[in-house]
């Protein structure tokens, strides 16, 4: 799936109603850095993206300043990663490696919950006859 052009506040707070887990690019369409990194920003979302779980969106500061206060952005590009609804962490600049890290790590608690059902599963109960 892409990444979700947020266009208002309240697009982007209905998005983090439907959607446990959301990475957020803040850039702006003059920065140059912010145009080298949304290449790498798009490939994460197309490969870790899941329907009502894992969500990537993106605003342009200059188009949305009520949600660029908000989050108290002072350098682009800028990223944030929420849990819950509540802003988890942020990474500042174009670090391709350093998004990366970032936003797997936040895929990957998305997929927490389901493998710890999984191994729920297959611990040893003292209940149990021998």
């Amino acid at each position: 799936m892409s990444v979700v052009e947020i266009k208002t506040k309240a697009q982007f707070d209905e998005l983090l109603k439907t959607n446990p887990y959301v990475a957020l690019q803040a850039h702006a369409s003059w920065c140059g850095p912010c145009k080298a990194i949304s290449p790498f920003f798009a490939k994460h979302a197309a490969a870790l993206t899941k329907p009502d779980a894992v969500a990537f969106a993106k605003f342009d500061t200059d188009d949305v300043p009520d949600l660029a206060f908000e989050l108290g952005i002072r350098s682009i590009p800028a990223f944030f990663f929420f849990e819950n609804g509540d802003k988890a962490s942020d990474l500042t600049g174009a670090n391709p490696p350093a998004l990366q890290k970032a936003v797997t790590e936040l895929a990957a608690k998305a997929d927490a919950p389901a493998e710890a059902e999984e191994k729920k599963d297959e611990t040893l109960k003292t209940d149990e006859n021998f």
